[in-house]
């Protein structure tokens, strides 16, 4: 665009300017480009051969039927067919978005691309101008393997809380498809405010591949619907279409505008009016931040295009003194219209090879994308949600206890349901439970909501089967075993007990990898006495990744139901043993947590015990390879005290880890920010726990290294009595827990040490069975066990 004295006119103005509301939801597409841009200057090397491949291709068409003042709409016959896929980024909250939405959706793309839209409310000056992209999008009917699909895909994912980037997951081929993935919120923030989307317009998709695409808050997929947004046209994702066919905003690469009214010079900054599109006929602008002004003239007076060597001569075009606030790539809340000027740029765009945008409408991809076919008939795909009870919002949980109910609700998709049915085992109340649809809503394209609560009388792991019928297609009938635990319903008398993860109570202690990815609770081969213990596999062995950053992961680990009361007039310890490292010796990078809760009431609600970061969490140092501990020295304990309204007879422990990576800024600076486009790569470690105790007692050093007193259990191997031998401990009670292999407790004793040399008695009576047995030695505040054979 050229600008005229205009420019020096506003330099004498006095400007002020207005709030802006931090409620307005705008673009980051510029912001996010920039960013990469000033990162990777390859960008650059791609934006200027897009630039002259456009230039190329404007040059070439006739451009005398949109430089000149016509009301004729091009002549080009030549559609181009987008194959499309759409992926729904979820936590089983509202973000889990019914295929009849997003159906309505692409048809919303296909009328403001095609100028099916109504467009009388343009303002006369530009009605001229009105581009018809004729450009038709096409949900795909073939995945990248040839599979049927709907071109919608479902992921049940953490990173839809603003994973961005990193939840671009299961990304298909983007020379073959135009990727959008809809999140529960994007974490992109700019200075006025939530953004709605994003996309990688053509050189930062050829740059970054894996990202190339669109992401954005499923909060906004309707803001085209005047009942969602007053006065609402065009909407959101039209917008960044346009930016994923290389438009930039009307008011140039910023995501700054000027606010309301633009009209009005007092409010407006002189240096937005310096902005430009690389479009001919949107004249210059500062843009309209949230308003519809149809006035706006501040930068666009005596706006004028001198066009040489045209079919038919040169050509002056005088274009409208006003700014084209209809327009689809503005931010004014009136968004009617592309262009000819944007639809020749989009055109341009389409038909070079920077991120093989020219690959998408080509015949051959459009067989192999199945774009061109109508949309199968296809089986439904079950599915469900298990929140807690009355409650279908929030995290979801599957662990409870025998009358504590659970609430379940059908997510079947993949076609219209008429009916599901969710049976369940483990003496279900209900038994089963029958979501049916309406004619009016099978009708409606809408799937029913709603769910149940359900309780269980047994304990163990619960199976669940889903028969989802499909309007179109049948029935798909889908068994979920262990999905669900519940808990024993008496609580193990917790003095003496000891969790070593070896024995039939481990399978008592149920696990939850949430999401299905390897950062999770496991049982491990090595163990602080024995070769047991439970882990947590934090060491992130992926090798190069682009999504999938174990920020927002977690994953849990319950206790069995446990009898503290016995500890209701002393105090109460929970103590275990832990080995762990880290991946990085910079202190502020290590940042996974170990959160512990506790529930008095069957696993209704639950208390935060303590949190263990850092120090109390990583005691091993830094390791870059998956670290696994080799001595007992490598061990520490730890003792957190359990308070005394913990203490009850049915108390239930949720160990709760939550990996992390890198915490850095945009800059790369460390500031306490997460970015989440910077790595996905894990910076802790394997963290292993094992003999998990209640003691009055805490755990401590001693149990490692005994340093002021000597414990020896002998003879050792014995095929009769063993005695505890113990030194320099005079004027002190022994207590003395001997334990098989299995963790129950088959003898325990007390004595009053007299002397500095005691000798307790372990009667064979007590280990007459051959095998291994553990011999705790409990004097003050220090404790020590040691292996017993028995032959």
């Amino acid at each position: 665009m050229k600008k005229n004295l205009l420019l020096l006119l506003l330099a004498t103005i006095s400007f002020t300017a207005k709030s802006i509301a931090q409620d307005f939801h705008p673009c980051g597409t510029p912001q996010v480009y920039n960013r990469m841009k000033a990162q990777n200057p390859m960008i650059a090397v791609y934006e200027a051969k897009l630039e002259r491949d456009i230039n190329n291709y404007i040059a070439h068409a006739d451009l005398s039927k949109f430089a000149k003042k016509t009301s004729s709409t091009h002549s080009d016959t030549d559609w181009y067919d987008i194959p499309l896929v759409i992926h729904i980024m979820h936590d089983y909250g509202p973000e889990y978005l019914p295929d009849n939405d997003i159906y309505q959706l692409v048809a919303e793309f296909n009328k403001f691309y095609a100028l099916q839209n109504d467009v009388s409310a343009v303002v006369p000056a530009f009605k001229p101008y009105i581009g018809k992209a004729k450009i038709r999008f096409h949900l795909a009917t073939k995945d990248p393997l040839g599979n049927p699909t709907k071109g919608i895909t479902h992921h049940y994912s953490y990173l839809t809380y603003g994973g961005d980037d990193q939840a671009k997951m299961d990304q298909w081929a983007p020379s073959s498809y135009l990727n959008i993935w809809f999140e529960n919120t994007v974490g992109e923030k700019s200075s006025i405010g939530i953004i709605v989307a994003y996309t990688t317009p053509p050189a930062s998709g050829a740059t970054n591949p894996y990202g190339d695409g669109i992401i954005g808050s499923y909060l906004f997929w309707d803001d085209y619907l005047p009942s969602v947004t007053p006065g609402a046209s065009g909407g959101s994702y039209d917008h960044e279409i346009g930016h994923y066919f290389n438009l930039l905003h009307t008011f140039g690469n910023t995501n700054t505008p000027g606010p309301c009214p633009c009209s009005d010079p007092g409010t407006n900054y002189p240096g937005f009016c310096n902005d430009d599109d690389g479009v001919d006929d949107t004249p210059p602008t500062d843009g309209c931040l949230g308003c519809c002004d149809l006035s706006d003239t501040v930068c666009s007076q005596n706006y004028y295009k001198m066009y040489t060597n045209f079919k038919g001569g040169d050509s002056l075009v005088n274009y409208p003194d006003t700014a084209n606030e209809q327009n689809i790539m503005n931010y004014a809340t009136c968004k009617l219209m592309f262009t000819k000027g944007q639809v020749e740029r989009m055109r341009g765009a389409l038909n070079s090879d920077v991120a093989g945008r020219n690959n998408l409408w080509d015949s051959s991809n459009l067989v192999f994308t199945g774009a061109l076919a109508g949309l199968p008939d296809l089986a439904p795909i079950t599915d469900f949600s298990v929140k807690n009870s009355n409650n279908s919002s929030g995290l979801n949980t599957y662990f409870t206890c025998p009358g504590t109910p659970l609430y379940f609700a059908d997510k079947s998709w993949g076609d219209t349901i008429t009916t599901t049915t969710l049976s369940f085992s483990n003496g279900a109340s209900p038994a089963t439970y029958v979501t049916a649809q309406t004619p009016a809503q099978v009708a409606s394209g809408s799937n029913a909501s709603g769910g149940t609560n359900v309780t269980f009388s047994q304990p163990g792991w619960v199976n669940v089967t889903v028969a989802a019928t499909g309007n179109n297609s049948g029935i798909t009938t889908t068994s979920f075993p262990r999905r669900v635990f519940v808990a024993d319903s008496v609580g193990v008398p917790a003095d003496g007990y000891f969790m070593e993860f070896n024995n039939a109570d481990t399978a008592k202690w149920p696990t939850f990898n949430y999401y299905n990815n390897e950062f999770k609770w496991q049982y491990a081969n090595v163990g602080y006495y024995d070769n047991t213990s439970i882990m947590y596999t934090g060491f992130d062995s992926r090798g190069f990744s682009t999504t999938g950053t174990p920020i927002g992961d977690y994953d849990d680990m319950y206790s069995m139901p446990m009898d503290l009361s016995s500890f209701s007039g002393t105090a109460c310890n929970l103590n275990y043993f832990f080995a762990s490292a880290a991946r990085t010796n910079e202190s502020y990078n290590v940042n996974d947590r170990l959160e512990i809760y506790y529930s008095i009431d069957k696993g209704k609600t639950w208390q935060q015990l303590d949190t263990l970061t850092k120090a109390r969490l990583i005691n091993n140092g830094s390791l870059y390879s998956a670290f696994t501990p080799t001595s007992m020295s490598q061990w520490s304990p730890m003792s957190i005290s359990v308070p005394a309204t913990a203490r009850t007879k049915y108390t239930v422990f949720r160990f709760r880890y939550k990996p992390s990576l890198s915490i850095v800024s945009a800059a790369g600076s460390h500031e306490g920010t997460i970015d989440f486009r910077y790595g996905s790569y894990s910076t802790g470690n394997n963290f292993y726990m094992d003999r998990v105790y209640f003691s009055q007692w805490p755990a401590v050093v001693g149990d490692v290294h005994l340093t002021s007193m000597d414990v020896k259990v002998v003879p050792n191997p014995t095929s009769g009595d063993a005695y505890v031998v113990i030194k320099d401990a005079d004027n002190v009670t022994a207590k003395i827990i001997v334990t098989d292999i299995t963790g129950k407790q088959v003898y325990t004793t007390t004595s009053q040490i007299q002397g500095n040399q005691a000798s307790i008695e372990i009667p064979h009576s007590a280990i007459s069975v051959a095998g291994i047995y553990m011999v705790q030695t409990i004097t003050g505040n220090q404790a020590h066990t040691q292996k017993l054979v028995v032959y």
